[in-house]
């Protein structure tokens, strides 16, 4: 897919129209991830969208996309050369699964430390 097919605009206005709270962070987590995914043009934008998950994410009390949502911010430092602080995301994300009792997840993302 060409990423000028993404009509970012429409994307943004569903986050400002959703109306349940307990799905505000997984959109904008999806958010986050497709700019991340759209290249290096869209880095600082999608940074800003993963944090606004993790954000709301806490707040709203949703812990599993919570754990997701730092993996996807893991991921982003990954991409950007900072291993330190994917490490640290990682770790947070593995906490939070285990918490959740997500043991699929938290032996995906173990592995995704040791890789690292």
């Amino acid at each position: 897919m060409n990423p000028n097919d993404i009509d970012l605009e429409s994307l943004y206005t569903y986050s400002i129209n959703n109306k349940l709270k307990v799905i505000q962070g997984w959109i904008s987590s999806y958010i986050g991830a497709i700019l991340m995914n759209m290249g290096d043009g869209h880095q600082s934008e999608a940074q800003t969208w993963i944090q606004k998950a993790i954000n709301e994410d806490q707040t709203n009390g949703t812990r599993f996309i919570l754990g997701r949502d730092y993996a996807l911010y893991a991921e982003w430092f990954k991409r950007n050369g900072d291993h330190v602080n994917a490490l640290k995301n990682l770790e947070k994300a593995v906490e939070i699964m285990k918490e959740c009792g997500a043991d699929g997840w938290v032996t995906k993302y173990e592995t995704a430390i040791a890789a690292l």
